[in-house]
């Protein structure tokens, strides 16, 4: 596995806030919003993603991260479909109290799961998310900013007022800095080696 990832959160595992604040920030929000498409409610899809990073965060699971064949992205889908399904097969059993921990089982390392189009979306888009907080506002975010929310050039040259034309150079500058910033941010989960085979792998959604 990358040693960048899990290096930093084995000298925080000590210390839950720092272990939060780096992980489950950053990592959340795709198992959230991929834990609802399942059909699990809010409450339950912020369960499983409390459930998802305490595993990932054990001692003894990052010990053996180095056994993990793939990478950080495919890890964290393999388990949290890992925890919906137990979710699911306690709900069945009749198991209704929400605020149960669902039982863990010691710190195997899980089979790889298959890749999911959805996941890879969400995670794209949590990359996007992070990467346009790290960028100063400026004309040129703004206006990338807006065109992701869907409105035209004409409308955002109204919105900033600016030229259609110049509104073309902003986005068009604006890109390119997304996506150098998007490669840092991969980088930070992924080995040196690793970076130019997982952009591959989500290309089509950036």
């Amino acid at each position: 596995m990358p040693s960048t990832l899990w290096t930093t959160i084995l000298q925080f595992h000590s210390d839950p806030e720092r272990v939060k604040d780096f992980v489950v920030r950053r990592y959340r929000q795709p198992v959230v919003e991929f834990s609802r498409l399942q059909g699990l409610s809010e409450e339950d899809a912020e369960d499983v993603a409390q459930e998802v990073f305490v595993r990932i965060c054990k001692e003894g699971f990052l010990k053996k991260a180095d056994q993990i064949r793939g990478k950080f992205r495919t890890v964290l889908l393999t388990i949290t479909k890992r925890v919906i399904v137990s979710r699911r097969r306690h709900d069945t059993a009749g198991v209704r109290d929400r605020r149960r921990e669902i039982p863990m089982r010691g710190v195997d390392i899980p089979e790889e799961a298959p890749a999911d189009p959805e996941f890879d979306r969400l995670w794209v888009k949590n990359l996007v998310t992070q990467a346009l907080e790290r960028l100063e506002i400026d004309p040129a975010v703004q206006a990338l900013r807006l065109h992701l929310k869907g409105l035209t050039y004409q409308q955002i040259s109204v919105e900033l007022g600016k030229k259609v034309s110049d509104v073309n150079n902003f986005i068009h500058r604006a890109r390119e800095r997304l996506r150098s910033e998007i490669e840092l941010l991969i980088g930070e989960y992924s080995s040196r080696e690793d970076i130019a085979e997982e952009i591959a792998a989500l290309r089509r959604f950036l």
